[in-house]
């Protein structure tokens, strides 16, 4: 079997160049997004050391070591940082250097050149094992797409293991083929796996936003159904109106009305119980349900609600303004009755802000 070092360093650069390409592309387009960068700088390193080093699973030089840690390093940064993680840790940071510290300690101790290259090979395996482990260990629940990210990375560190095996059990020129085809395969998995993990996350994104108002935060009329359609046995619904809120924008402007309902939220989200459901379903208007809760207790809740809204304003630079709800209340037999429950919940707000506002009225 003859083979081309040069072709095989060819292809691999190709793959790396093409890999990092793609993800510094991305960056250029979103440079909020760093972990492409790094990502991209690692494949970069990569392709780069392809063509610098003919060792192929040999550490001859200090060089080597260095540059292929670095890529890693990169990459894992990445990885954290696409987490929502930390970049660094202390643990990454130690492994990181223990590939070139390796190399240089049995050098300068006075190892030969095959005890220098099986330490640099076994540490940089470990470094490359780590980040597989990293991946894996926090896959659990998540999309099978990082699975493959972290059995990749496992693929490299067992690959790069492969020149130490003797010759008497695979020839020399096994390893090296199996060195090249793991880069060239894991390179384009990690590559897609990445952006198909980015592609699932801004559709998560997008499922997300379309069930929940954008200012403040909370369920939207979409999103109530689909949170409570499955309901099953009797639950408090409210819908909870603040009074004379034109009042708010017409004296403060639209920027302090929308402080107000945001604060609004994060009161009640405070006070709602465990389980419970909040929407905003108007421009003022919102409906709370409350699963398992009968009439009695639905009240109960509402009227403490009103009381605690209306005891304390809300600062807006500096300037305190007082708000007041008014609420209706009915109770719905599960899921499927939730919609009539808010109807009827409406007509009993209709009747409380036509008696004065400020107080709870049940259906």
């Amino acid at each position: 079997m003859s083979l081309s070092i040069p072709t095989l360093q060819f292809t691999d650069f190709v793959v790396f160049l093409t890999c990092g390409v793609v993800f510094v592309s991305c960056w250029l387009l979103h440079r909020e997004r760093t972990h492409h960068l790094l990502f991209g700088s690692s494949f970069l390193i990569c392709a780069g050391m392809s063509i610098g080093f003919v060792d192929f699973g040999r550490y001859g030089s200090v060089w080597s070591p260095l540059g292929w840690s670095a890529a890693g390093m990169l990459f894992w940064v990445g990885l954290r940082l696409f987490d929502q993680r930390s970049a660094l840790t202390t643990f990454m940071m130690v492994i990181a250097i223990v590939p070139v510290a390796t190399h240089v300690l049995l050098g300068l101790v006075g190892f030969d050149e095959e005890s220098v290259n099986t330490g640099s090979t076994i540490a940089y395996a470990a470094h490359e094992a780590a980040m597989a482990i990293y991946v894996l260990s926090t896959s659990r629940g998540r999309s099978p797409i990082r699975k493959v990210i972290g059995l990749s990375l496992l693929a490299i560190s067992a690959a790069l293991c492969l020149p130490l095996v003797p010759q008497t059990i695979l020839p020399q020129e096994v390893p090296i083929v199996l060195i090249f085809v793991v880069d060239h395969v894991s390179s384009i998995l990690l590559t897609t796996a990445i952006l198909a993990l980015e592609a699932d996350r801004a559709i998560v994104a997008l499922a997300r936003q379309a069930l929940r108002d954008p200012l403040t935060q909370v369920l939207n009329r979409a999103g109530l159904v689909a949170q409570t359609q499955q309901i099953i046995g009797s639950a408090g619904v409210i819908v909870v109106d603040l009074d004379h809120f034109k009042r708010v924008n017409d004296g403060h402007g639209h920027t302090a009305g929308d402080h107000v309902l945001e604060s609004f939220v994060r009161r009640t989200e405070v006070l709602l119980p465990t389980g419970a459901h909040i929407a905003r379903v108007g421009g003022e208007e919102f409906v709370m349900v409350l699963p398992g809760a009968e009439r009695a207790e639905t009240a109960v809740f509402a009227e403490r609600l009103r009381r605690s809204i209306g005891v304390r304003p809300i600062d807006w630079n500096g300037i305190q303004i007082g708000i007041s709800v008014s609420a209706g209340v009915a109770v719905a037999l599960g899921g499927a009755d939730i919609a009539a429950a808010v109807d009827r919940a409406d007509k009993a707000l209709y009747l409380a802000k036509t008696s004065g506002r400020n107080q709870v009225r049940v259906a």
